[in-house]
């Protein structure tokens, strides 16, 4: 409707409909149309003008900014400066990633009016990008330090009032001449900029993604000072999980390269002055290298609260403790460490009060949001509903919740019910899930299918069933991007031949000529029950099996043959991809859901499926 207004001209109209509405309830589209009316009603009036240069220069960019920026050219009242259209030209292809088109546009608003950047730091940061990645990274490193030494001396810059002004845009010139020098392999250089910028940084964030870029500049040009570099930030850094990445990467080169007094030392400085859930697998990495003999047992453990003279087990039960408990750990080493632990850990919290219970406490208002959202399923057009669903998600209770989860369920819209859980119950700060809140993010469709399958082929059925979830979600027509179809996500090329195979063996005949064959659950599921058997015979193990089934075997086979001594748990850990590792991961801790809550089985007996629980 605010659109149609702001075509047909009336600006009026459009304020006088919003002149009561509170601006946070306006979508970004009516935001800006009633930013622009404004200006159009009242072109001379720069506070006006002000507001929309705003609305454009700041924050991020998307896909509605380019929309508003075309609305606003084509109406005849309302007329932007030069730069400033310049300007939003520029930050549009940064946000289509065509830096050199982007560099272009911002030449020329620093010819016409270079302070435009100074008085919006979002556009100075991607002039920084525009530099960095059109290949002229060196021009950019001379034009933002000579920039930042002006400002420094004191020079007039009309834009820059404050201390405070003149320390974020000296933040911005720093940090963006740092990783300039990062993309031209200058890593001493690099370094530099970053440590000056860090005392700048106007805000958490931006401090923490300065300490982000030290640590790893510091990991790739000299990886020994890495953790004396790590123990001297931490104390002011914000978010610890904006870390993980960089703590995952040097978990896996540590692990790879046997560093077990390094990734020791990481671990004591994130267990003594971080809470971060990454520890889980540090801890869990140690805890299996010490009982494997990997570290010697001295009285390095102490800071653990371990006596002098505690043995291996002792120790290496120590940190596997650490590992289960770690808050938000991944579910993948709280169930290892709870198979090591040999006890039985309650991994998911029992129920006080079934579904059932709560949904009959439920009663919908004919005129409420959830008849609103009810009507997707009454109408049949579920397989649109959870886009408008996760909209509203915050404005849901628990018990509206479950009955929309129930509506999926019903429809066997499988994959749409662990998106709606998993972005609701479990992304809920302080709610703790329950074990039939798991059962709706790990369900059990096709069983009459799955259970005679797996068991046919010699698979655990709850290996089968982690398999099938972290694949496809249990979507039986789903495509990946690189044309993977179906429940066990098999290449097109990849099922014909297993299909060629099955049938000379006698089984039966599934004829594939094409990806929709693939679609068929019974189809799908066989040859992908196959495929995976047929790889666990060539590799000798269902853990090394699902690397190859999502790795390749070859690749596997050779990243084996070179961490031979490893035990097979350790050796997942240094696979050099982060998407094999990760999925690897993702089937066994599936796996483990699905036996402890389907299947009656404890942790150890689900990973004595996979490997040797010792």
């Amino acid at each position: 409707m605010t659109e149609v207004l702001f075509t047909m001209g009336q600006y009026r109209a459009i304020l006088d409909v919003q002149k009561n509405v509170d601006s946070s309830s306006l979508s970004v589209q009516e935001q800006g149309l009633g930013l622009f009316s404004q200006l159009a009603l009242d072109p001379k009036n720069q506070t006006a003008l002000q507001n929309v240069t705003t609305f454009f220069l700041t924050g991020s960019v998307s896909e509605a900014s380019r929309s508003l920026f075309t609305q606003i050219q084509q109406a005849p009242e309302i007329f932007l400066p030069e730069a400033v259209v310049e300007a939003v030209r520029g930050r549009l292809f940064i946000f289509n990633r065509s830096y050199g088109d982007a560099l272009y546009y911002f030449k020329d608003v620093l010819r016409r009016n270079r302070y435009l950047f100074e008085a919006y730091p979002d556009l100075l940061a991607d002039l920084g990008k525009a530099y960095q990645y059109s290949g002229v990274a060196k021009e950019g490193i001379k034009v933002f330090t000579d920039w930042e030494s002006t400002i420094l001396s004191g020079q007039n810059t009309r834009a820059l009032v404050t201390t405070n002004d003149k320390n974020e845009i000296r933040f911005k010139l720093l940090f963006y001449a740092g990783r300039m020098a990062r993309q031209l392999n200058l890593a001493s250089e690099a370094l530099n900029y970053f440590y000056k910028a860090l005392p700048l940084a106007p805000d958490s964030q931006q401090r923490d993604a300065c300490i982000w870029y030290i640590l790893d500049s510091t990991l790739e040009g000299d990886p020994k000072n890495f953790p004396g570099t790590l123990e001297s930030l931490i104390p002011i850094w914000s978010t610890p999980s904006y870390f993980d990445d960089l703590l995952d990467k040097i978990c896996t080169t540590y692990t790879t390269d046997h560093n077990w007094d390094g990734l020791l030392r990481i671990f004591k400085i994130l267990y003594q002055k971080a809470d971060s859930p990454i520890q889980a697998r540090y801890a869990y990495i140690l805890a299996r290298a010490i009982t494997e003999g990997y570290i010697p047992v001295k009285d390095q453990f102490e800071f653990l609260g371990l006596n002098g003279g505690a043995d291996r087990a002792s120790i290496s039960a120590g940190f596997y403790k650490i590992a289960f408990e770690t808050d938000k750990a991944s579910l993948y080493y709280r169930s290892l460490s709870s198979a090591f632990l040999g006890k039985q850990l309650q991994v998911i919290p029992e129920d006080q009060e079934s579904q059932e219970q709560v949904l009959n406490r439920l009663k919908i208002d004919e005129h409420s949001l959830m008849a609103y959202l009810s009507d997707f399923f009454t109408w049949g057009t579920a397989d649109i509903a959870l886009p408008y669903i996760l909209e509203y998600k915050d404005q849901l209770s628990p018990e509206e919740i479950y009955q929309l989860i129930e509506r999926f369920a019903q429809r066997e819209r499988w994959g749409d019910q662990i998106q709606l859980v998993s972005k609701t119950l479990f992304s809920r700060p302080n709610y703790i899930p329950k074990k039939s809140d798991y059962r709706l993010l790990y369900p059990l469709p096709f069983r009459n299918l799955m259970e005679p399958i797996a068991k046919q082929h010699k698979i655990p059925l709850e290996l089968f069933y982690g398999l099938v979830r972290t694949e496809s979600a249990f979507i039986p027509d789903v495509r990946s991007n690189a044309g993977a179809k179906g429940l066990t996500q098999l290449m097109l090329a990849t099922a014909k031949d297993a299909a060629w195979r099955i049938k000379r063996a006698g089984g039966p005949d599934f004829s594939i000529t094409d990806g929709k064959d693939l679609e068929n659950p019974e189809t799908n599921l066989y040859i992908g029950a196959w495929y995976l058997s047929y790889l666990i015979e060539k590799t000798g193990s269902p853990l090394l099996a699902l690397a190859s089934y999502n790795g390749g075997m070859t690749r596997v086979r050779n990243w084996r043959a070179s961490q031979a001594k490893l035990a097979e748990d350790l050796f997942l850990e240094t696979i050099p991809i982060a998407e094999t590792r990760e999925y690897s991961r993702k089937v066994l801790a599936a796996a483990s859901v699905y036996g402890y809550l389907y299947f009656n089985m404890s942790m150890e007996a689900v990973f004595a499926d996979i490997f040797p629980v010792q």
